[in-house]
């Protein structure tokens, strides 16, 4: 048996016929539950989608990194390689063939800003192709939604970032002449557009649910985890042991600064009372093939970019995979 309360909780005092009654910001769902009755069904079954979505979400947040990486890598490497610089792309960094008395102005700002402006850029996109996916599979809709945080972590993390370990994304703004007073000004800016990101993608993440059951609100803070937290905290894990033992430190906090995205989602959710849900569906399993997928793309990206890939533009343009 179950009642549901609108905006309210009535509390008995003296009798049933004298009650005070509590507004509540939200509509509860109380259930008096027996043994072995279908409420208790759907609580289990409840239980499942949320370690399903928990494990698709994962396996998204990964595998949507590792192609933006590689994309931020390679947009270096062409930018560089077009000042004559031969440049090399590595699991873990992009390396400069040059001496230090090689790079100037032009050559260091258009190098180190053109891949996180091309980031910022997809993760724009990314947010487009959400909306026009929005009804589609739950595994693409997650894809485009870890990219629009992925793009803007790897631009506004990224310099945040690069102000901390004085490498990366910094350099452009260091050549630039940018004051360092500046550059902490910029960098407090920088996780403020962070916390909007994440504000801006709450309604999004529950839109994700598959049921309203899961969205009960006694319920969201566990749905919030699955589906957010959970991807983040094991799959930058991932990433750095992936990269390991070679991760830089410059990379480690760009993951740890995708947290000031993460955090405003549990923290706006509750002012969201009624979320739309595109796609419900009765059950949802998971799909052997997209693990066995990010499993081959990973051992892929590891094994490739271990020797790395020398892209030059002078004087013919050439693609090598090192030692081989």
């Amino acid at each position: 048996m179950s009642q549901k309360v609108a905006g309210e909780l009535f509390i008995p005092l003296i009798s049933r016929s004298l009650c005070v009654k509590i507004p509540l910001p939200f509509s509860y769902q109380f259930y008096t539950v027996e043994p072995n009755t279908p409420e208790l069904a759907v609580q289990q079954s409840d239980n499942s989608k949320l370690i399903t979505l928990s494990i698709y979400s994962y396996c998204m947040f990964v595998g949507c990194y590792l192609v933006y990486n590689l994309a931020y890598m390679t947009v270096t490497a062409c930018i560089a390689a077009s000042f004559q610089i031969p440049t090399e792309i590595h699991y873990w960094k992009t390396t400069f063939n040059i001496p230090l008395w090689w790079w100037n102005q032009p050559n260091v700002i258009f190098t180190f800003a053109s891949g996180p402006v091309v980031s910022a850029f997809i993760g724009i996109l990314s947010l487009r192709l959400f909306f026009v996916f929005r009804k589609t599979k739950n595994w693409m809709r997650l894809f485009f939604l870890w990219g629009y945080h992925h793009g803007f972590n790897l631009f506004f993390g990224a310099y945040v970032s690069g102000v901390i370990s004085r490498s990366g994304f910094r350099h452009a703004s260091n050549w630039a002449a940018i004051p360092v007073e500046i550059e902490y000004f910029i960098a407090i800016g920088a996780i403020i557009c962070m916390f909007l990101v994440g504000f801006l993608s709450v309604k999004f993440f529950l839109q994700m649910a598959i049921s309203q059951s899961i969205l009960v609100n006694h319920k969201r803070n566990r749905f919030i985890t699955a589906v957010v937290f959970i991807p983040w905290f094991f799959g930058s894990l991932t990433l750095i042991a992936l990269k390991s033992p070679r991760v830089t430190y410059n990379e480690a906090l760009i993951f740890l600064m995708m947290f000031t995205s993460v955090v405003p989602v549990y923290i706006a959710q509750r002012f969201f009372y009624e979320v739309a849900i595109f796609k419900f569906q009765k059950g949802i399993e998971v799909k052997w093939g997209y693990i066995i997928a990010l499993a081959l793309f990973m051992f892929a990206f590891r094994y490739v970019l271990d020797d790395g890939l020398l892209i030059r533009f002078f004087p013919e343009v050439s693609i090598t995979w090192i030692n081989h």
